[in-house]
């Protein structure tokens, strides 16, 4: 990072702290420049379930796209440091929290024997990045395609018939 911004290392360190800090800034530019915040606060507010299915497939499309070797950075750092790697357990329990609380309020439209703790289960495990990655860079699909097979996918498995 110093070395790109034609800067010190202990420039960097005095700016932000500790790598903690840095690899945090970092993260927050990811997820902002990707508007996941965004689309995640109006996915909540959606009432129909299939919409919030939409959302979630774009979301996680713009999060996976815009990464830029952001999580192979994190989970190198996590490696090696304690406090980055709590960091980054309480990110990704942050993450799991929030893709479980999506069917929150609409468990009726999903389909028979399904709850909402394996609803979220499964919109978690669908919309991890190695699966992104695996179609996108590996298989050669564009973004759009993935966004709409998701999408498409989390309705078909998620949503009952009546939904």
């Amino acid at each position: 990072m110093a070395e790109e911004s034609g800067v010190a290392a202990r420039t960097v360190y005095a700016i932000f702290g500790t790598k903690k800090a840095i690899l945090a800034a970092i993260c927050e530019e990811w997820l902002t420049e990707a508007g996941v915040m965004e689309t995640v606060a109006e996915g909540l507010k959606e009432r129909h379930l299939r919409r919030r299915l939409a959302l979630v497939a774009h979301s996680s499309r713009r999060q996976w796209e815009s990464e830029r070797g952001v999580r192979s950075m994190l989970e190198g750092a996590a490696a090696s440091d304690a406090e980055v790697a709590r960091m980054l357990a309480g990110w990704k329990s942050d993450r799991a929290r929030s893709l479980h609380g999506i069917v929150a309020g609409v468990e009726g439209d999903l389909r028979g024997g399904l709850d909402g703790k394996r609803a979220g289960a499964i919109i978690r495990a669908l919309t991890s990045a190695e699966i992104y990655s695996e179609l996108v860079a590996g298989e050669g699909w564009s973004p759009d395609e993935y966004e709409e097979w998701l999408g498409g996918l989390l309705s078909d498995l998620l949503l009952s018939d009546q939904a």
